[in-house]
Formats: structure tokens, sequence, C-alpha cells
């Protein structure tokens, strides 16, 4: 019988042990996984962020392109313009010939 007692005392013993271990085990879990929760909110904000910079850019692109086509309008007006004079220019030289 006393054996019998030592070796569930000693069962119960390892047993404490184990879930000692087992508690500090789920404590760095937790820990681990606070920090990882952290890192994801950090990384959703750092992609909030690229992706209002993206619009940015985006937009920027889209006011050049209109820029762009705005001075192409005018470098053909001007290329018409000169083309008119440089004809108008050889029909006076031609006459005054």
């Amino acid at each position: 019988m006393e054996e019998m007692l030592k070796q569930i005392l000693g069962e119960l013993k390892d047993i404490k042990e184990n879930q000692s271990e087992t508690n500090e085990r789920l404590t760095k879990l937790e820990k681990g996984q606070a920090k990882l929760e952290e890192g994801q909110a950090k990384l959703e904000e750092g992609q909030a962020k690229l992706e209002a910079n993206q619009a940015k850019l985006e937009k920027g692109q889209q006011t050049i392109r209109n820029e762009l086509n705005y001075m192409w309008s005018d470098i053909k007006r001007l290329d018409t313009r000169l083309s008119q004079q440089e004809h108008e220019t050889t029909f006076v030289l031609k006459r005054l010939k």
C-alpha cells in the first residue's frame, strides 16, 4: 500500500512538473502570438500607406498624361502655323523672283 502511495505521489509530482512546463510554453506561445499580431498590424498599416501612395502616384500619372495631351496639341498647332508660314514664305519668295 505504501509503495503504491509513493508511486501515485511520484506520478502526481511528474504531472505537476509537466503542467508547469506546459503553462510556461503556453505563456511563451501567447507572447509570440501577441508579437505576431503586432507585426501583422504594422504590415497592414504599411500596406494601407503603400496603397494610399499608389493612388497618389496614379493620380499624378493621369495629370501628367492630360498635360502631355495638351502639350501635343500645342505642338501640332505650332507645327501647322510654321508649315503655313513656310508655305507663305515660299510663295512670296517665288513671286519676288
